[in-house]
């Protein structure tokens, strides 16, 4: 007995979506098409997402996120413009699109197998649409709009700290009669990520959200031994350069030096300073080697693209931004005028509406940024060893290849 369609329909199930909602499966791993069958349902999405096709605003912005979507694949993921990419080129079907509801039909045509045309088209579409999701999550994340002043509130946090003496030698700390004074190889700022950095690193995080990327703004320190990276650490919690109460735990890694063992040994040496066994000089000594000798290098499981001899402290923290309105002092202002008949009347009027208990003085939000600690050993490797910089983008460019261009990468020629 042939079923109807209204009996299957109760039991039909979208298997990858519902691994997407309910089982932790990221949208960007999930199958190879979509399952939108007109374009009226492709409208319907695109509403669901966010996006009204019927406002020309937001319709350009979609179609701007579709050309750049392009532009990435190609400069990243394909040869020329990547000498390690796919000697494949986008079809032209895909690239020459300006309807947006036709891009996702594209990405809904179920695929007949092999690299047939139509197969490829489907392929190119999901690959396109998953960078589309990850600008428009960039484009959206509304602290990025006070990026400058987010950078000079943490920056100068820091900036008043570090000195250079008369022979040009670098500390943190002004003071030279400061016991917690650490002298320092380099000090180095990353006011901002670049566009397509912060693109990469979303497309190989799980979460695919731009609130997820957390070194946008970074701090390095790099100390002349390990203990000093210790000290550097002690130094910005005594002076108050950052909230330990803000640290987030779970972006916090060390593997510089083992700090269970160090505090251990660190209370038995103690006491031989005490008993006079151990001179303070001595004891200087002593705790350098200690941490010299210790090893914690590892594969870091939160980035596998952090090559396993590079060795560091890292902590992401979070600070307090505040950023006055220029509005509300604008707005107050013209308010103002208007009581002393300086405007047309039609203008005082509307003016008089305007409500400055629905405007804020003060815009406030906690924004992240990435501290790094390093000694000298761990820094020249870190710049030209095996965890330098080039090797890890490498790393990174091919994890966001496979994970969007996917079954693409298969059907390329052979040794591309």
């Amino acid at each position: 007995m042939g079923l109807s369609p209204e009996f299957l329909k109760r039991y039909e199930f979208d298997w990858e979506v519902l691994d997407v909602i309910i089982g932790g499966k990221s949208a960007i791993d999930s199958g190879t098409h979509l399952l939108i069958r007109s374009t009226e349902e492709a409208l319907r999405y695109m509403d669901c997402y966010g996006y009204d096709i019927d406002n020309p605003i937001e319709k350009a912005e979609l179609f701007g996120n579709f050309q750049e979507a392009l532009s990435f694949i190609r400069r990243y993921f394909l040869q020329p413009d990547n000498p390690d990419g796919l000697k494949i080129e986008i079809p032209r079907k895909i690239a020459e699109l300006s309807d947006m509801a036709q891009l996702l039909t594209y990405a809904s045509t179920p695929q007949a197998g092999g690299a047939s045309g139509q197969a490829l088209n489907t392929l190119w579409a999901c690959a396109v649409i998953k960078i589309m999701h990850t600008i428009a999550h960039i484009d959206k994340d509304l602290r990025s709009n006070y990026i400058a002043d987010v950078q000079t509130q943490i920056l100068d946090r820091f900036y008043k700290f570090i000195v250079n003496d008369e022979s040009g030698q670098l500390f943190l700390g002004r003071d030279t009669r400061d016991p917690d004074r650490v002298e320092l190889v380099a000090f180095e700022t990353k006011p901002k990520k670049s566009r397509d950095s912060v693109i990469l690193k979303l497309l190989h995080k799980p979460e695919n959200v731009a609130e997820d990327i957390f070194d946008r703004i970074g701090i390095r320190f790099v100390t002349k031994n390990k203990f000093d990276a210790i000290r550097v650490v002690k130094f910005l919690k005594d002076r108050y350069v950052l909230m330990p109460a803000n640290v987030k735990p779970s972006r916090s890694r060390n593997t510089l030096v083992d700090t269970t063992q160090f505090s251990k040994t660190l209370s038995h040496l103690m006491k031989e300073v005490e008993s006079g066994a151990l001179t303070p000089g001595d004891l200087q000594n002593k705790i350098v080697q200690l941490c010299e000798s210790d090893s914690l290098g590892a594969l870091n499981p939160e980035n596998p693209h952090t090559s396993r001899f590079y060795s560091a402290i890292q902590f992401t923290c979070r600070q307090l931004i505040k950023i006055k309105n220029p509005l509300f002092d604008d707005i107050r202002a013209l308010k103002a005028e208007t009581k002393g008949g300086a405007l047309p009347e039609n203008i005082a009027k509307t003016v008089e509406k305007l409500d400055l208990r629905n405007l804020q003085k003060e815009i406030r939000f906690f924004y992240p940024f990435e501290v790094q600690i390093l000694d000298e050993a761990s820094y020249r490797e870190s710049r030209a060893g095996l965890s330098s910089h080039s090797n890890y983008k490498k790393s990174q460019i091919q994890a966001a290849m496979r994970r969007v261009l996917g079954e693409l990468m298969r059907l390329a020629p052979t040794g591309a």
